[in-house]
């Protein structure tokens, strides 16, 4: 019997309920509603590159349905097997689950060619010849599917889609007298799944980064340092309030130091009379300490907003003062004999 799966996107979340591999009748699929599993994003993330990476699995699958046609009339190939295999090497997997269901079920639907009783075309031709041509669309779906499904550009913005593909599913209403839910068909393979989280990681400007905390892999943006975890997130802000207090003195310090550093050069071109005899000059002087000024002041908001030490600000307030430091000599060297 033919199997679907269904899934729904919850994308304020960050979540999706699936339902995979349900026979593909009515009241199958009615009671897969009330039953579907819920991954975060980050989880479907992290499977997905668990089944890209270890491809000894699939080698041996090719393999055995290979070897399956060539036996007797070709033999069945169990699914749950196969799934069983993987699961005791790699843990749980829904893409590995929906990608031997997928070829397995079109390795049914080839074979029976094979299977038909007392058939004029096989009672023709060479038998091998036909098993050769099942073989050769297997091998092809196989290769077909395995290549889709390992692109980087679903979990990436960086990356680009290199293929072209149209899967037609069907939009399922679940509801009762307390629920309403709008599901949709997915193939097998999760190809669909993954082309919609795809939209949204493009759209957002997603990528794989790695949480400070746990270590784990989940999906942010440039510099993201923290998963969606509540544990990390609390991790994070108690580190970052240790932090804050910690060095809250040391930020004050650094921005003091600098404000009357420039201070000091200001006075150095007032007495050399270049605001008076040279105000142009003594006007750039004037915008590029407010620039760098301004730019000591977000780096460190930043800095206190994210918890982060004051390392940094102390690199940025040195380069700004051999900055400032030049600026004025060079105005005070250029100027003071036409005081």
């Amino acid at each position: 019997m033919e199997t679907t799966t269904i899934y729904r996107i919850n994308e304020t979340d960050r979540t999706i309920n699936i339902a995979q591999s349900v026979n593909d009748s009515d009241e199958s699929i009615h009671g897969a509603v009330l039953n579907t599993r819920t991954f975060t994003f980050d989880e479907l993330m992290n499977q997905h590159r668990v089944f890209c990476e270890h491809t000894e699995p699939y080698d041996a699958f090719r393999d055995r349905l290979h070897s399956a046609l060539r036996i007797g009339r070709s033999i069945e190939v169990s699914t749950e097997d196969m799934i069983a295999r993987f699961i005791a090497e790699y843990g749980k997997n829904i893409f590995f689950r929906g990608y031997v269901t997928s070829v397995i079920e079109f390795y049914d639907k080839e074979r029976y060619v094979l299977l038909k009783p007392n058939d004029v075309v096989i009672a023709k031709l060479d038998k091998r010849k036909i098993q050769d041509e099942v073989s050769q669309k297997l091998m092809e779906y196989i290769d077909r599917q395995f290549t889709l499904m390992c692109s980087d550009a679903y979990f990436s913005h960086k990356a680009n889609m290199e293929h072209f593909m149209i899967q037609p599913g069907r939009t399922i209403i679940a509801a009762d007298n307390y629920t309403f839910n709008v599901f949709h068909e997915s193939d097998n393979c999760l190809l669909t799944v993954l082309a919609e989280i795809g939209q949204l990681v493009h759209r957002n400007k997603w990528t794989v980064c790695q949480c400070g905390f746990c270590h784990k892999l989940f999906l942010g943006t440039e510099g993201e340092v923290c998963c969606h975890s509540a544990e990390c997130i609390e991790a994070q802000k108690q580190q970052k309030e240790a932090i804050y207090k910690e060095n809250t003195k040391e930020y004050s310090d650094v921005k003091r130091d600098y404000d009357a550093y420039v201070r000091r050069y200001k006075k150095m071109l007032v007495e050399a009379g270049i605001e008076k005899y040279h105000p142009t000059e003594f006007d750039e002087f004037m915008q590029a300490k407010q620039e760098r000024m301004d730019a000591m002041d977000k780096l460190k908001r930043r800095l206190i907003r994210n918890g982060l030490p004051t390392t940094e600000l102390i690199d940025l307030s040195a380069k700004f003062k051999a900055e400032i430091k030049a600026l004025a000599e060079e105005m005070v060297e250029r100027f003071w004999r036409k005081v």
